[in-house]
């Protein structure tokens, strides 16, 4: 009820302000709460896309009142890419792919998108999304797991499905906390670089990895060294809460100094790209469940 009633009085101070764009954002988040209530899929138009999330889902309510989710660096980012010879390779990678909130905006590159998401249900409003788009000439959808070895593993779904994650010996969840498990699902785990080989995609095709995987991120970079060894960037989420109960921060730091020799943080994409020696002050500075971003350079 807290949470209902901040976001119904967040909606009304918006409608009281100058700003159109405030006022619309007013309107959308008093829209929102009243059809959370009422319908369990959303169905509507952003950024030039046609949307289908669950109601109950941050990623769909993102979408729905602000156009984005964790998009909003795109812009900048994708820019510096362009001025490197290795951004005019023709494919991107979508690990952690959700209903497609990157996926969509991604195929305004010209790229072909391969767009990875093991949860079965939440990859079915991706397929919906593509399809409804009239993307399926640009994106190829994979419902599988990206993990270090090949086989199959449990993902616990939360009621928000962004929430899902992988169930690894120990139980602990990041997710555990802040959301509610709402069951177990067996998913098919393979390799990124294996995943690519059997579409016919080789290392020096990949543009770029775009990875968001709840904690999962060191098993993301052991399964594609490949890519790194062919000089592919890897724009990573980073969330020490999920890395500690998926082998620990101080593997994942490990793994990044193997593999990659500088970065940018989330915020900048001018000038230099900082040494990797920066990703480990940057990930202490987070504190509980904070996260950032950032584009790792092999």
């Amino acid at each position: 009820m807290k949470a209902l009633a901040r976001a119904i009085l967040t909606g009304v101070r918006s409608l009281l302000d100058a700003d159109p764009a405030v006022r619309l954002r007013g309107r959308r988040i008093l829209t929102l709460e009243v059809l959370k209530r009422v319908r369990t899929e959303l169905t509507f138009r952003r950024q030039g896309f046609l949307w289908t999330g669950a109601a109950a889902s941050s990623i769909t309510q993102s979408i729905y009142v602000d156009e984005h989710y964790q998009d909003a660096h795109m812009g900048p980012m994708v820019e510096w890419l362009k001025a490197n010879t290795a951004f005019s390779r023709p494919v991107i990678v979508n690990v952690g792919a959700n209903l497609g909130d990157v996926v969509l905006p991604l195929t305004r590159t010209g790229k072909r998108v391969v767009a990875v998401e093991p949860n079965p249900e939440t990859f079915a409003r991706l397929e919906r999304n593509v399809r409804q788009n009239g993307l399926s000439d640009r994106v190829t959808c994979c419902n599988v797991a990206i993990a270090a070895s090949a086989g199959t593993a449990e993902l616990v779904t939360a009621s928000d499905a962004g929430n899902s994650e992988i169930n690894e010996p120990g139980g602990r969840l990041g997710f555990d906390g802040v959301d509610q498990r709402a069951g177990v699902v067996a998913v098919k785990t393979v390799r990124l670089d294996d995943l690519l080989a059997s579409l016919g995609v080789t290392p020096d095709q990949v543009a770029l990895v775009w990875s968001d995987t709840q904690g999962f991120e060191s098993q993301v970079i052991e399964s594609a060294t490949a890519l790194w060894k062919n000089g592919v960037p890897l724009w990573v989420e980073i969330w020490p809460k999920g890395l500690i109960c998926h082998g620990g921060v101080p593997r994942f730091l490990d793994l990044c100094r193997q593999h990659f020799r500088s970065l940018f943080p989330e915020t900048r994409f001018d000038g230099k790209p900082e040494p990797i020696t920066a990703l480990e002050p940057i990930v202490a500075r987070l504190k509980g469940a904070e996260f950032t971003d950032v584009l790792l350079i092999p």
